[in-house]
Order: structure tokens, then sequence, then C-alpha cells
């Protein structure tokens, strides 16, 4: 019976972890902003690979900065205005430098600012850990 009690407890908590990105936030943001560059690199435009790597930034207050994008609707928007400025900056190569990497709080959460030189320019791409998952949520 204990033990019944025991995995009751702990199988949820593994489910949550499994869900969750593990690593540093630096290394979070690293591996998600190369999988960002593939999914942006899109030929045809189609960004749908992004979804669930950008922070939604739509109408919606609750959602904005709070949640992840999805590749329907008003969410699709998030996806493109990001892939395009990032589609921009690679100037049609896949290669960039990481520079510096910071973090900031601010009032949405601490945001984990990385600046990256691509082919077109150097950008700081700014995320937050938005349920479990390093979400793109600006580039300046």
């Amino acid at each position: 019976m204990n033990v019944c009690k025991l995995f009751l407890l702990i199988a949820p908590m593994a489910l949550l972890s499994a869900c969750s990105e593990s690593g540093t936030p630096r290394e979070r943001v690293e591996r998600n902003l190369s999988k960002l560059v593939k999914a942006c690199a899109d030929k045809g435009g189609d960004y749908s690979g992004a979804a669930g790597l950008v922070a939604y930034s739509g109408s919606d207050r609750d959602r904005k900065y709070k949640d992840l994008a999805s590749a329907e609707g008003e969410d699709r928007s998030s996806l493109n205005k990001a892939c395009y400025k990032i589609s921009q900056l690679m100037n049609k190569k896949n290669s960039y430098t990481l520079m510096k990497f910071e973090e900031e709080p601010e009032s949405e959460g601490t945001w984990y600012v990385q600046t990256v030189k691509f082919d077109g320019g150097t950008a700081q791409l700014a995320f937050l850990d938005i349920k479990g998952t390093m979400a793109l949520g600006d580039i300046d």
C-alpha cells in the first residue's frame, strides 16, 4: 500500500520533469536557437517548425509572453515575425556566432539575452522560460 502512495507522488514529478528542457539557461537558449535557425531557414516561408519555440506576442494579454506560439491562427503571426527577422539576419546562411549571454530580470520574468552575430548583422535575441521551454520573445 505504501509503495502505491509513493508511486502516485513520484510519477507526476517524473512526467513534469520530462516535459521541460534540461541544462543551464545558457545551454537551453543555445539549443533552442539552433532549432530556430533551422526552422526559420525554410526557403518557402513555412515557419511552422518554430511552433513551441517562440513566445506568443499577440493581442491576448493573458497569453502574451506567458504562452508558446503555435502554428495556427493569430499565433502564426508571432512565428512569422520572429522567423522573418532571423532569416533576414542569416542572409541566406545558417551560420552564426554566439557572443555575450546575459540574464535580465523584468516584470515578465527573467529574460535570457543571447547576442548573436549572423552574416547579416548582430542581434540580441531575448528568451523567456515558458512552461519549461526557452522561448524567443524579442529580437533587438
